[in-house]
Order: C-alpha cells, then sequence, then structure tokens
C-alpha cells in the first residue's frame, strides 16, 4: 500500500500539534511497511533531505518531497492565495510520480487536489484532516472573528467535496456534523496518539505543595490571559508551585517565586523531567483538536485540568482530571483552589488513571493498526 501524505511540515523540521502529528503518521506508517510519499516544508536549522529522526529502516518506505511555502506578503488574503499556491506545487510534482492508493490531506493542503478531483481529475480517495475546526469553536476578539470570516467558506468547501472527513471524536465529531452536515457519512472517527517512551513506569506521588504546569504558546486561543489573572488571585491564598513551558514574553510573566517560567525547552528529556514531577497539568485554552500535550502530560503521570473544548472529552474526565468551561478565569480559579484543597489521595488516582488511560486507548503502535485496516477497507471497495 502506498500513501501521498500532504502536510504543512513534520516535527522536528516545524514545530506544531499538526506537525508532529505528522510526523508519527510517517513513522509509524513506515514501520508497518506502508509506503509513504511524504509532501513537506522544513523551517528548522535541520538537514531535511537526511530525514535524520527516521531509522534506516523507515527511511526504506519513505519518499520525501521538500517544498517551499510561498510568500505573497502581507495582505489580508495573502494566506489563502499562499495556501492554494502551496497545494498547487504538490499536486504539480504529485502527478509526476507513481500512483498511490490514498491521498491523506493535512490542513489546506489538498485543496487544488480536491479542486482538480472535482473536475473531473482521476485521484485515489482523499482524507481530509482539519484538526481542531477552531473556526466553529468559541473564541475572544475581533481577530477570531477576521479568521472565521477569512475561512469559512475554504473549510466549509473541503469538507464537503472530500471523500473522508478525519475527527479525533468527541466534541470535534459534534462540531462536523453541526456544522458541516454533508459530510456525516464519510466521518472517521481517529484519536491522537503517543509512543510508549513516554510512558511513566514509576510510583505515582504527589509534591507538597501541590505542582501545577503549562506547556505552549502565549496566545489568546491557548487561554494563558485568564490563567494567569487565576493565578494572581490565587498567589497568597494558597500553597502551591506552578512551572510554565514556552515562549511566554517576559511582560506578561508574575514575577514570585511559586512561578516559574522555563522559556522554550527543545530537550524532550527535559519536558519529561517537568512533566513527570507536576501534579495536575493545566491547558485552558479556548479551542482545540486533540492537543497532543495532554496526552504528554497524561503519559507522563499528571492529572489534568483542561477547558472542555474540541475532542478533550475524549482524553479527560472525572476519572483523571477536570473539565471547565473556556474563556472563565473565575472558574480556573476556583477548579485551582478545589484542586489544592482536596484530599491528595484523589489526585493521586487521577494521577494513575492517567496513564493507565492513554496506555489503553492512545498508544501508536495500536492507532496506526487502526489506521492502516480503515484505509485498506477504503481502497479493497
Amino acid at each position: 500500500m502506498r500513501i501521498a501524505l500532504l502536510t504543512d511540515g513534520i516535527w522536528p523540521y516545524r514545530i506544531g500539534g499538526m506537525q508532529k502529528h505528522s510526523y508519527y503518521l510517517v513513522k509509524y506508517f513506515a514501520q508497518q511497511g506502508v509506503h509513504v510519499d511524504l509532501y513537506h516544508m522544513n523551517d528548522s536549522k535541520y538537514d531535511i533531505n537526511q530525514l535524520e529522526f527516521f531509522t534506516e529502516e523507515e527511511k526504506k518506505f519513505i519518499t520525501p518531497f521538500v517544498f517551499t511555502f510561498p510568500n505573497k506578503g502581507r495582505w489580508p488574503w495573502h494566506y489563502l492565495q499562499e495556501s492554494y499556491l502551496h497545494s498547487k506545487m504538490m499536486y504539480d510534482c504529485f502527478v509526476k510520480q507513481p500512483p498511490v492508493d490514498f491521498i491523506y490531506s493535512k490542513g489546506y493542503t489538498g485543496w487544488y487536489f480536491i479542486k482538480q478531483k472535482q473536475r473531473g481529475k482521476k485521484l485515489p480517495p482523499i482524507g481530509l484532516r482539519l484538526h481542531g475546526y477552531e473556526i466553529f469553536q468559541q473564541g475572544s476578539g475581533a481577530i477570531n472573528l477576521y479568521w472565521k470570516y477569512l475561512y469559512l467558506p475554504l473549510t466549509k468547501y473541503l469538507n464537503n467535496k472530500a471523500d473522508y472527513v478525519y475527527s479525533y471524536g468527541g466534541g470535534i465529531t459534534d462540531i462536523v456534523k453541526t456544522n458541516l452536515p454533508q459530510t456525516v457519512d464519510k466521518i472517521v472517527e481517529m484519536p491522537a496518539a503517543i509512543e510508549s517512551s513516554w510512558i511513566y513506569e514509576n510510583n505515582i506521588t504527589i509534591n507538597k505543595p501541590i505542582r501545577f504546569a503549562f506547556l505552549g504558546r502565549y496566545e489568546i486561543r491557548k487561554g494563558v490571559k485568564e490563567l494567569s489573572t487565576a493565578l494572581k488571585n490565587l498567589i497568597g491564598k494558597y500553597d502551591f508551585q506552578f512551572d510554565f513551558i514556552g515562549p511566554i514574553p517576559k511582560e506578561f510573566e508574575i514575577n514570585l517565586p511559586q512561578i516559574k517560567y522555563h522559556g522554550v525547552i527543545s530537550d524532550v528529556q527535559k519536558i519529561k523531567a517537568i512533566l513527570q514531577s507536576t501534579d495536575v497539568f493545566v491547558l485552558p485554552s479556548h479551542a482545540e483538536g486533540m492537543p497532543n500535550v495532554i496526552l504528554e502530560a497524561m503519559a507522563s503521570g499528571c492529572a489534568i485540568l483542561a477547558t472542555d473544548i474540541g475532542a478533550v472529552e475524549v482524553m479527560v474526565d472525572h476519572t483523571n482530571g477536570w473539565l471547565i468551561p473556556p474563556l472563565n478565569s473565575t472558574i480556573i480559579e476556583q477548579t485551582m483552589a478545589e484542586i489544592i484543597k482536596v484530599d491528595v489521595e484523589i489526585i493521586k488516582n487521577k494521577k494513575i488513571t492517567s496513564v493507565k488511560k492513554v496506555k489503553e486507548n492512545f498508544m501508536w503502535n495500536e492507532v496506526i493498526l487502526k489506521e492502516i485496516g480503515y484505509i485498506r477497507g477504503i481502497i479493497s471497495n
């Protein structure tokens, strides 16, 4: 079986949740002997032609094609035009290669492929994964309304015309069914996953004082503003520690000893060390797909405090964490206070359950078999 994976990048050549998901798709497809024509790009210092983050055996099943994302300036519609041209470049390369059985399209990379198929070009089945469908999720401010206005028509077009539409399940499936009713009969529910190397095998313990952590960028969608407001209100009332991992600007830092800002950490082992010493991982986003960082925290033995958005409910429930509504710093504050005061055995049990849930439901070596089985079923019909 041969698959064309269209993506705007794979980790660590490009950073992001979608890029990390793309990397593991390629890696585990290759481990199962599935040939992957990889259409991607590079923003890093690494030599992308070497594919040095794959084993020699995996490389035998990967044929890479590297593209430079077009740059058409900063006018309001520039990214739409760039995305279209980027997809066209991939298509022009694709039609010169040996045929594939399935096209796995991430984000807007399959735009030109879907358009050509609608015009009568003979192409294999196209599966579309837009990940979070943030455009349909709650957001704040004029920027969110602008993005909805800009990308809503394209989002609807791609979903309605693709042969299959991937969903992480849970709230993402609900979003797709509600906003894109024409896709109901072609939804493919497939969760995100994680490697076994993330699983924390030691005895679960609780810190005193309790330790929280956040990992992510400083942006409106991630809810860092609401989280920081909650932390300022908690300080002086309760004893706790909080670690921020990621590029938080200095002007938004809280300069107090119980809150530590690590900045960007590229060493995975250092990230694991912090998460494994954390009790509760906090992700108060306004919009998400199925955040890989929650799986990493769960596998590291963290209970989870997160907003009930996207497919977060697939990973988190009362057995391993706390789900709260987005855009509410007061509820973040109240829930963190509740966690600080609760019996430590309750937190310990949630931490143990997090690891168990990952082992049972979100391991790449099992999820990839589900992916392969589904694609084989499609192409055999």
